[in-house]
């Protein structure tokens, strides 16, 4: 009987165990979903001048020095929406990037049109010849989550008229030359 006891007790407690620990596991994990959901992420509307007009050329990403490139698409993957992604056209010149871009972009010679029917990316090599300008940009600001928005081109023309206010605008590095005689 003593026997049948202890082993009924030894049960009762292994249950108790179970069951605090699934509801710590659980608590913790209903913790960090929490935290997750708090923090939003996703693309940025990112919204740019250029020195002249890139915007049907593709882009891609380079080191800061601008010695090598970092980033390129498949030619599969220049598509935004089911269209190419070319950016979006906005107020006094600005775009509005569909392609991921930062103040280490660089256009390639590309037409969005060649780049997809490339059967695959170029090499490193044909890129690198094939830069149509190295300082590119004029302008690039980050005007946060691009979900947050709820009629893009509307709200970032509104930015542009106000001088983008709580945007964040990224130091370019402006070409400089000097000629020797």
């Amino acid at each position: 009987m003593k026997k049948g006891t202890l082993i009924t007790f030894i049960l009762s407690i292994l249950l108790v165990s179970c069951h605090s620990s699934k509801a710590t596991t659980r608590d913790a994990a209903n913790s960090s979903m929490e935290k997750e959901q708090s923090f939003v992420s996703g693309p940025h509307a990112i919204v740019y001048k250029t020195i002249k007009d890139f915007s049907d050329l593709v882009p891609v990403t380079m080191n800061s020095e601008k010695t090598k490139i970092l980033s390129y698409p498949a030619p599969s993957d220049i598509y935004y929406k089911g269209k190419m992604a070319k950016p979006t056209p906005l107020k006094n010149g600005y775009l509005l990037d569909n392609r991921g871009i930062s103040e280490n972009v660089v256009f390639l010679n590309y037409t969005y049109e060649e780049y997809s029917k490339l059967p695959e990316a170029p090499s490193m090599q044909d890129m690198l010849s094939r830069i149509a300008e190295k300082n590119p940009l004029s302008e690039l600001i980050d005007c946060g989550l691009r979900s947050k928005y709820q009629n893009e081109v509307k709200e970032l023309n509104s930015l542009i008229d106000s001088n983008f206010p709580g945007c964040k605008r990224a130091k370019i590095k402006s070409f400089s030359a000097t000629l020797k005689l």
